[in-house]
């Protein structure tokens, strides 16, 4: 009997068909062996777990790419077939060619596989193509139909022996060609969230109809992204990188299925999509992080890469602090999820051209850490100033940093910063500098530079945040603040002040 991993049982057939109608990772490994060879990442319990739940009906599986969509696709599937759960399957692909092929897979499993199909008692009935079969079931007596079409088919409609779809399954139907234009966008979702969706069973004829999608998505108007937005739809994201380790620099990320996909593995290739300017592409096949190039304030090409290690000699440096608040217990309890970091840049000008010398952050730290960061960061770079929004606690802040400079008798001027619009002094601060190749920073640095390349539909700013305030003062210290000299409230830099 196939070894079914963690925990290591041998299970008898008897009992893997007991324990596979709630498991879906059983069902697979036993009655799949071969196409589930690696350990299964934990993210699949909870795709499995949405499918299994007969109380969602229309579930949204948004999964990076290469992360077993189409073989999740295909498993669920036969296992509603070995159960007798549907009568009438609709798979929809990209294509009729990509439906085919897993046609062609569940026909070759019923003629072959022999473990499965003999356990439950399954075998091919009177239409018998990669597009169009029925599987007899032996056990139940019954025909149960299988209709595979591409996503741009005649798929309105459907009707086996007077009975509508009681499953209908998405696998991976988005593409660039069909969400290119905003008219091919708005057709696929026209299509499934009107045609499809009225094509399911009613609950009152098979409370167990479902709809399932699974794809990557590839645009913030395609029918995911719709399904997202629409309350009658379960979503599930997973994206290439653990939850606790998405928002961190690449090098402390970690990879959701390292048995798959190795950790360094991932990170060189996002390293190598930075080198060519493809971030954006990486992130949405790997991160599902959407970016609509037209809406985005800069271009990741305008970033120039410092290639030499150590600081760029030779440049007046500032630190600019994006600080947060000390979290409350209910931030604490959520695991911090959605809040922003607590950014600290140093920044360095050289004649024309603006060199990011070293950023940290952190989130959910006390204020002691960025006291200690940022008395490191101004003392190894000898910075002109420290750069300190004074608003809130963050004029709170600048009394503790001075506080400090007396206790450890190194003093630097504290600029003390008020932006009142950041949408416009981000757009206004880094466009013109970035545009002419004049901003410099390093390919690790890659916080900064995927809010850069997704500004302003990243989910957060408070890298470019921390760097306009950083070059507010470094281009004209008389008019940082909001973006223009009205209503700016900043100190005149001082070159002649830094560490003793």
């Amino acid at each position: 009997m196939e070894d079914l991993g963690t925990p290591k049982v041998k299970l008898s057939v008897a009992d893997a068909v007991a324990l596979g109608a709630i498991d879906n990772d059983i069902y697979a490994r036993t009655f799949f062996p071969n196409t589930f060879r690696q350990k299964s990442p934990a993210f699949q319990k909870e795709i499995w777990d949405d499918l299994n739940d007969p109380a969602i009906r229309y579930s949204n599986q948004r999964i990076f790419r290469g992360g077993a969509k189409t073989t999740i696709a295909r498993v669920n599937t036969s296992k509603r077939i070995a159960y007798g759960v549907s009568k009438t399957i609709l798979y929809v692909g990209a294509s009729e060619g990509a439906a085919a092929r897993s046609g062609a897979w569940l026909r070759n499993n019923v003629e072959r596989n022999k473990l499965w199909a003999g356990t439950f008692a399954l075998s091919p009935g009177r239409k018998w193509t990669d597009i169009e079969f029925e599987v007899w079931h032996e056990t139940l007596k019954t025909n149960i139909w299988c209709l595979f079409v591409g996503i741009t088919g005649n798929i309105r409609g459907i009707n086996f022996d007077d009975y509508r779809p009681d499953y209908i399954v998405l696998d991976d139907i988005l593409t660039d060609e069909n969400c290119a234009t905003q008219e091919q966008r708005e057709k696929i979702s026209d299509l499934v969230h009107g045609a499809l969706k009225r094509s399911l069973a009613p609950v009152v004829d098979d409370p167990n109809a479902k709809m399932s999608m699974l794809v990557t998505p590839q645009h913030r108007e395609d029918v995911s992204s719709v399904a997202r937005g629409d309350p009658t739809w379960k979503t599930i994201e997973v994206s290439c990188w653990t939850p606790a380790t998405a928002d961190l620099p690449v090098d402390k990320q970690i990879s959701v299925w390292p048995e798959r996909y190795p950790s360094d593995t991932l990170r060189d290739e996002k390293r190598a999509a930075v080198a060519i300017n493809k971030l954006s592409v990486f992130a949405r096949e790997m991160e599902l992080r959407l970016v609509s190039p037209e809406l985005c304030e800069f271009r990741s090409e305008w970033l120039k890469y410092i290639t030499e290690p150590g600081p760029v000699p030779n440049a007046t440096n500032v630190l600019a602090i994006d600080p947060t608040p000390p979290p409350s217990d209910a931030q604490m309890e959520k695991g911090f999820k959605g809040d922003d970091y607590e950014v600290l840049h140093v920044w360095g000008r050289r004649g024309d051209n603006y060199y990011l010398q070293e950023r940290r952050s952190v989130r959910g730290e006390s204020p002691d850490w960025t006291i200690t960061n940022a008395f490191e960061m101004a003392q190894k770079y000898r910075v002109v100033s420290i750069v300190v929004e004074s608003v809130m606690y963050q004029r709170t802040l600048k009394w503790l940093l001075e506080k400090e400079m007396s206790r450890r008798r190194q003093y630097y001027t504290v600029v003390p910063f008020v932006g009142k619009n950041k949408y416009a002094r981000i757009r206004s601060v880094i466009a013109p500098q970035a545009s002419h190749g004049h901003m410099w920073v390093r390919p690790e640095d890659t916080p900064f530079i995927a809010q850069f390349d997704t500004y302003p539909s990243s989910d957060h700013d408070d890298e470019l945040d921390a760097a306009s305030i950083a070059l507010s003062v470094l281009v004209n210290p008389w008019a940082a603040g909001d973006g223009s000299s009205e209503g700016a409230d900043v100190e005149p830099l001082k070159l002649v002040r830094g560490a003793p």
